[in-house]
């Protein structure tokens, strides 16, 4: 039997670890009038080293877990997008097979808040041109589609004037406020260019 004390600690820093999975996932739990996420964020903020333990929480076996840590994770994005630009492919492809209205949207959130990879994502920009007009998706993930669209052609100019004819082309009456606003404010982006 091994006794050494590095595998004394190794054992330590796990049980640490899973505790405080433990204690994320209990957080992340609360009856949605009591949760507030901005302490948690706070903390890994003040802690990255506990940023591993929040986002394998986005893959939790529970949906209303896994889609809470996705709403820490797009607030953490804010503050510190390059602990997501390593995790851009992943977070790309679980964008593209993800059911859940709600992290759709904060997938697209997060990914939005990062540099653009080079070359670009064709699987995300092929998502984000059949959804941006599409009445299964919610309003929130057709106004970043339009969005995260024009962010990925502005890498691909030669894709831009299709984004254009598209947007131009759009029957704005059928579509909600959030979305018109987004096409009108990516069309005026791109009478500036």
């Amino acid at each position: 039997r091994d006794r050494s004390p590095s595998r004394g600690l190794g054992d330590v820093y796990k049980r640490q670890n899973m505790e405080r999975i433990d204690e994320f996932r209990n957080m992340l739990l609360v009856h949605i009038s009591e949760l507030d996420i901005k302490p948690l964020v706070k903390e890994i903020n003040y802690h990255p080293e506990y940023f591993p333990d929040i986002y394998q929480l986005t893959s939790d076996s529970k949906p209303l877990v896994s889609w809470r840590a996705l709403w820490v994770c797009e607030k953490l994005s804010e503050i510190h997008p390059e602990w997501f630009i390593p995790l851009y492919g992943e977070l790309t492809d679980r964008l593209l097979t993800c059911k859940h209205d709600g992290s759709k949207r904060l997938y697209l959130s997060i990914l939005f808040n990062l540099p653009i990879q080079e070359p670009i994502s064709v699987p995300l920009l092929n998502f984000c041109f059949d959804r941006m007009f599409s009445p299964a998706e919610s309003i929130g993930v057709q106004a970043l589609c339009i969005k995260m669209a024009y962010r990925l052609c502005e890498k691909e100019p030669e894709l831009m004037g299709e984004l254009r004819i598209i947007l131009e082309n759009a029957e704005t009456e059928f579509f909600t406020k959030g979305v018109t606003t987004a096409i009108r404010n990516t069309l005026k982006k791109m009478g500036r260019k």
